[in-house]
């Protein structure tokens, strides 16, 4: 069994070197690393080539064109074609880092991960949890819990596997048979924001149930999220400038989209009203004190 290891990466050179130098420490289980690169023929795909002398990584060509989903999809059409049944792929990002060994902790612990989809906290260098689980509490209200997201990651359950709607992407572990099946993320409906919801949602809707681990953990190089980037201290007026902007967490047109896609048809109509209704307060008010919407 290989673990392919995908992450996109724009522009993120003074990333690249700590990124594999703490994958080349991961021993317990065959990696390949597949490198999406947005701007080939960068520092980054200097940094690669240097590498690969020591890791199994690859760099896949991308464009500026791709955003989020657009390079991972095109990594895990590359690992769809060249991985065995029995691989598993990880989804992470450029800034994530694992601590210890989370694959042997996963595979240690999880029944039947085979079956599943199973992401780990990831947290700031406070220590403080900034990347869980989504269990959603009601379709129609738009009510979320996002397990443990803001606590310190040492008070999170020991050991914990807990059942979850959907789950982020910045540490994503899923059997090679979701890409076999034809299971990709959606590039052209959701280019960028909320494209992590989504995918692992279909998963679900597929039989990957997602699950929550909390025997294992990673850290965020960055304190860096779209939440800041669009919300936290900007002017009422930039807010609204950048309600069209692909990237931005609030974009109206995608967020319409990411609430057709996975809401159930029942719930469709309420759901889009509620999930507006918060998108409308973070436009109107902006900041930290309004993050509480985003986790209820």
């Amino acid at each position: 069994m290989t673990v392919h290891v995908v992450v996109p990466t724009f522009r993120e050179s003074h990333l690249v070197g700590p990124f594999l130098e703490r994958w080349s420490s991961v021993k317990s289980t065959p990696l390949r690393l597949h490198m999406v690169n947005g701007n080939p023929g960068d520092e980054t795909s200097e940094l690669i080539r240097e590498w690969s002398t020591r890791l199994d990584v690859t760099e896949h060509a991308g464009h500026p064109g791709l955003y989020w989903t657009g390079l991972v999809a095109l990594g895990l059409r590359h690992v769809s074609e060249i991985a065995g049944g029995e691989d598993v792929f990880l989804l992470t990002n450029i800034d994530v880092r694992p601590l210890g060994d989370p694959l042997a902790a996963i595979f240690a612990a999880v029944p039947d991960w085979r079956r599943h989809q199973v992401a780990i906290p990831v947290a700031w260098a406070s220590g403080r949890v900034t990347s869980s689980a989504v269990v959603v509490r009601s379709w129609a209200l738009s009510l979320n819990r996002h397990l443990g997201e803001g606590q310190p990651i040492g008070e999170l359950p020991e050991n914990a596997i807990l059942p979850a709607t959907y789950l982020p992407t910045r540490f994503l572990l899923v059997p090679v048979k979701a890409l076999h099946e034809g299971i990709f993320p959606d590039e052209t409906r959701l280019p960028h924001y909320c494209a992590d919801y989504e995918y692992t949602n279909r998963l679900r809707l597929r039989g990957y149930d997602p699950l929550f681990f909390t025997g294992a953990s990673a850290s965020l190089d960055e304190e860096n999220t779209g939440f800041d980037t669009y919300l936290c201290h900007t002017t009422l007026r930039a807010r609204i400038a950048r309600a069209w902007d692909i990237k931005c967490p609030y974009n109206f047109r995608y967020r319409f989209r990411f609430v057709r896609l996975v809401y159930p048809t029942a719930a469709f109509l309420p759901g889009l009203l509620s999930h507006f209704a918060k998108i409308f307060l973070e436009i109107a008010f902006g900041g930290r004190k309004l993050q509480g919407l985003r986790k209820s």
